[in-house]
């Protein structure tokens, strides 16, 4: 067997040796049925407001976490990628391109919006509204606010809306209203009391109007502060929305009370902020990953960038390559019996692009050439990597998770890479194309051969071994 990929290890209190393969995991794997779709927004270069320094990170890092949930992009295809900078006419074009696929994707779609940018509380009108980049300051004449957008998209049909607005509430006072929300005179002929020949009795005025809204449809809206309160631009709500998102076994509205409870925390001192939520939704909540409090729990990780990672248990093992393998190189290492004193972790899929990408906005990476163009997926190996590049993001990985990571022994890595094998592959003696991403036109003993497809695949597309450890074999050197 032989090691290709950029691993990482590192070390806990208690001296226990840690090894650590970097990758961007898909959350826990789960069949289903609802089609999940998110539109994701971040603005940042405004005309006539202040700059924003973190937004088109917190838009990369949240696109991330929901690609890794299963989520698609707003188009219909493909991994949810972050929209930059959008002004009013683009960001109701977008919205309108994502009623349209929630409108395909038939009654039981699962849809989020994420926003991070500037925005407002609007006081007269008791709503918030999310500023595009060509606003106008002290208008109101391009706000999108948070009814018209939850509106707007219940009337999809779709089962399931989560909107998340990542921005300040504090009060615009120079603003009435907006004109979404403006009272139109034929609005206004319709605003009476609801007759007691209509069925129903309510207090007060109402506008009436049939709902649109069917029985078994919700809705949550979460924002990153408290109403009246400023959203700080430091990227802590997208890190912990994130980490929450991809953390297994809990519904949507645990997932918003932790991260309300850990970034009131983390934030603390003179930037306190505390993230509330509205909830709307109807019967059995939804989770972002899996409900089944079984499901994946051997996984973790340390922060939203950080891999998905697995104990793999001491013990020992017979490592090497045998001299009647097919294709031994010269200079393989012989067969040997290795002894794991001690349970180390390591990473469930390789470095992603996303990962590296990520790195690379924070300054700590170089850009490097990738696969991006021929597979445009945030999801296949990091590549063109050096060993002063894994060192950089060695580094850069201690720093976000607080742990001191490195790479991995040779020893470490095929021990968990055999998972208890002792055959030429994980899965055996044979391979095949649906095994592994190699040069499908080669043939290894009697393995079926495919055409070859020249560039690296995604690091979820093929089974783990016994480890739940995944491509193990092939995709990138």
């Amino acid at each position: 067997m032989k090691a290709r990929s950029l691993t990482l290890t590192g070390r806990i209190i208690a001296g226990l040796a840690i090894a650590w393969m970097m990758a961007l995991t898909p959350a826990a794997a789960q069949v289903r049925s609802a089609p999940r779709i998110a539109l994701v927004i971040a603005n940042s270069a405004y005309t006539e407001l202040p700059a924003l320094e973190n937004a088109a990170k917190d838009g990369v890092t949240i696109a991330s976490a929901l690609t890794a949930a299963r989520f698609l992009d707003a188009s219909g295809q493909g991994p949810v990628r972050p929209r930059y900078n959008l002004g009013a006419a683009a960001i109701r074009e977008e919205l309108r391109r994502l009623s349209e696929t929630l409108a395909r994707a038939g009654p039981e779609a699962f849809a989020v919006v994420y926003f991070s940018g500037h925005g407002a509380g609007l006081g007269s009108y008791g709503d918030a509204a999310l500023a595009p980049v060509d606003v106008q300051a002290g208008s109101a004449a391009t706000l999108i606010t948070r009814a018209a957008l939850t509106d707007q998209l219940l009337g999809t049909g779709a089962k399931t809306v989560v909107v998340i607005l990542d921005m300040c509430r504090s009060v615009l006072e120079a603003v009435a209203a907006p004109p979404q929300a403006a009272i139109r005179d034929e609005d206004a002929r319709r605003l009476v009391a609801t007759r007691a020949s209509d069925g129903v009795q309510a207090k007060g005025v109402t506008r009436f109007a049939p709902s649109q809204r069917r029985p078994d449809q919700g809705f949550l809206v979460a924002y990153s502060t408290s109403p009246d309160q400023v959203a700080f631009d430091s990227g802590v709500f997208s890190r912990v929305l994130a980490e929450e998102i991809r953390r297994p076994a809990q519904n949507l509205a645990e997932v918003f009370k932790r991260v309300s409870d850990r970034v009131a925390l983390a934030s603390g001192g003179r930037t306190w902020q505390k993230p509330t939520f509205d909830y709307g939704l109807q019967g059995e909540t939804p989770c972002f990953v899996s409900c089944d409090p079984n499901a994946d729990t051997a996984r973790f990780y340390d922060c939203a960038n950080c891999p998905w990672m697995r104990i793999i248990p001491a013990g020992e093992a017979v490592l090497g390559s045998s001299s009647s393998d097919r294709g031994r190189a010269r200079g393989e290492r012989p067969l040997e019996t290795i002894r794991m004193a001690r349970p180390f972790a390591l990473s469930v899929f390789e470095v992603t692009l996303s990962e590296w990408t990520a790195c690379v906005l924070d300054g700590a990476c170089r850009i490097r050439p990738s696969w991006a163009k021929d597979n445009p997926n945030p999801l296949i190996p990091a590549t063109h990597l050096s060993f002063r590049d894994a060192e950089d993001y060695v580094g850069w990985m201690s720093q976000k998770s607080g742990r001191t990571y490195r790479l991995p022994t040779e020893d470490e890595w095929e021990y968990a890479a055999r998972a208890g094998m002792t055959t030429a592959f994980t899965f055996g003696d044979e391979i095949s194309p649906a095994l592994a991403n190699y040069d499908h036109t080669a043939r290894y003993g009697s393995s079926p051969t495919g055409p070859y497809r020249g560039y690296p695949e995604a690091v979820t597309n093929y089974p783990a071994n016994a480890n739940g450890l995944a491509q193990m074999e092939g995709n990138a050197w």
